[in-house]
């Protein structure tokens, strides 16, 4: 079985990565996004059922990746005090993004913004536990595939801009769940995530400024 998975295509390898990790949340946020409905999309249950799949997700890929000769310091996972700070003041520029579109948004649509305003991802409150525990789940799982993953696999076939817009592509696919909220708000995200990984190669920050922006998300949203 171990000689079977190395000897495994690098295209084969890719398809088998983004489709656990990300086919069932596309399959439902598509879903969801043709059949709205009116109940919150997150509750309290739901995120704690979230953060044990993606942990159950990361049991399996991990060692998978290993396998295949993946490590984290190849993409560029190694945690210090410096790139946490770096994290930090990330948060502060995508949160500065998402009220510049907010402020465009407001006076270019009005009727989406007001459908923006109309969406709630989460109406109940969240317990802190659920926030910390999924603010440091979800965020991890998220960006070392889509952004750390995607992103250096693709770079090895094709051009950045490739598996920058790629890494982007799959991060909107499975936020389709929240409509406008979620077009306007994840792809200038998504686009400066790939950016800044594009040009350190560093993955910590990324993550910090993601568990940030979730659990303010989540907070706000309870409120």
């Amino acid at each position: 079985m171990l000689k079977f998975l190395q000897a495994l295509s690098p295209r084969i390898e890719f398809v088998i990565v983004v489709t656990m990790a990300f086919g069932y949340f596309a399959f439902v946020s598509i879903f969801v996004a043709l059949h709205p409905h009116a109940g919150p999309l997150h509750t309290n249950r739901s995120l704690i059922v979230l953060c044990v799949y993606e942990l159950v997700l990361m049991a399996l890929l991990f060692p998978f990746l290993r396998i295949r000769g993946w490590t984290f310091s190849k993409i560029g996972l190694d945690p210090t005090w410096r790139d946490t700070g770096r994290g930090i003041l990330l948060f502060f520029a995508f949160y500065a993004v998402w009220v510049l579109v907010w402020i465009a948004t407001v006076a270019l649509a009005p009727e989406t913004a007001q459908r923006m305003s109309e969406t709630h991802i989460i109406t109940q409150v969240i317990p802190a536990t659920t926030i910390v525990a999924n603010g440091m789940i979800n965020p991890l799982f998220e960006e070392v595939f889509v952004c750390g993953y995607v992103m250096t696999a693709l770079r090895k076939e094709g051009s950045t801009w490739f598996a920058l817009n790629a890494s982007v592509a799959i991060r909107l696919l499975y936020h389709l769940y929240q409509g406008p909220l979620g077009v306007l708000s994840i792809i200038p995200m998504g686009l400066m995530s790939g950016y800044w990984y594009a040009r350190t190669g560093r993955l910590w920050p990324i993550i910090v400024a993601h568990a940030a922006m979730d659990m303010l998300a989540m907070l706000v949203a309870g409120h």
